[in-house]
């Protein structure tokens, strides 16, 4: 695997923030996941038939910076929002590829780390990177409790910006997204506290892939895709 050193580095998590997931995990009966990896700690929810983290994941090696050579980030390259964010990575990154394959088909590589369809990628054992197909189950679930638009539904009720044509959010299911950003490839981070983005394992041929947005100003989630080399949060998904 791309990612595969010995020494790593556990994350300080926000206090804020911890305090937030804390009072989720009550209300939502939160389950924990332990990255065995590093170490860190994930709340997780149930949400329809599926299990997700609860947090944006933090995982990168202390024997790789969080740089262009592994595709991981800290927003603003300010190690301490890892702490309430989480990092931003590259779409090779996410997918646990070398970074050639941001421009590159898969080949071997790519294709032997799909199993029943999924990629692990970057997850920890156990869990996987959701593909554009388990983000719409997701937003169809939100749907059907017919409490608001999916994007109100899943935005943490804490942190969005708010001003004239805002939406503040409900966390009606204890997804908890928070607006953690993005950074566009050629180095400049954008929108933290405005709009969440995230990764999908579905791939738009050599140079693209697809995301999912939530935005402050609304209470849709936005589909689209973007160059593999531009960097979103990741939110994993329990292998069933």
């Amino acid at each position: 695997m791309f990612f595969n050193r010995t020494e790593f580095t556990k994350t300080v998590k926000d206090e804020g923030h911890a305090a937030y997931l804390m009072k989720n995990g009550v209300k939502f009966d939160y389950g924990s996941l332990v990255d065995e990896r590093d170490g860190e700690i994930y709340s997780t929810v149930k949400i329809g038939n599926q299990i997700w983290m609860a947090e944006n994941l933090r995982y990168v090696s202390k024997g790789g910076a969080a740089d262009d050579d592994v595709g991981s980030y800290a927003y603003g390259e300010v190690e301490k929002n890892v702490g309430k964010f989480g990092r931003l990575y590259t779409w090779a990154a996410a997918m646990n590829l070398s970074p050639r394959y941001n421009e590159d088909e898969l080949g071997a590589e790519g294709e032997s780390l799909i199993t029943s369809g999924r990629f692990r990628g970057i997850a920890p054992e156990g869990w996987h990177i959701p593909s554009e197909e388990e983000w719409h189950e997701l937003c169809e679930f939100c749907r059907s409790l017919q409490d608001g638009l999916p994007g109100t539904m899943l935005k943490s009720s804490e942190y969005w910006e708010e001003c004239y044509g805002s939406v503040v959010g409900k966390d009606s299911v204890g997804f908890a997204s928070i607006p953690s950003g993005g950074r566009y490839s050629m180095g400049y981070f954008y929108d933290l506290n405005k709009s969440a983005y995230y990764w999908t394992s579905t791939s738009m041929g050599n140079e693209y892939a697809r995301y999912r947005s939530i935005s402050f100003r609304g209470g849709k989630i936005g589909a689209d895709y973007t160059y593999k080399t531009d960097a979103f949060a990741i939110r994993c998904v329990k292998d069933c």
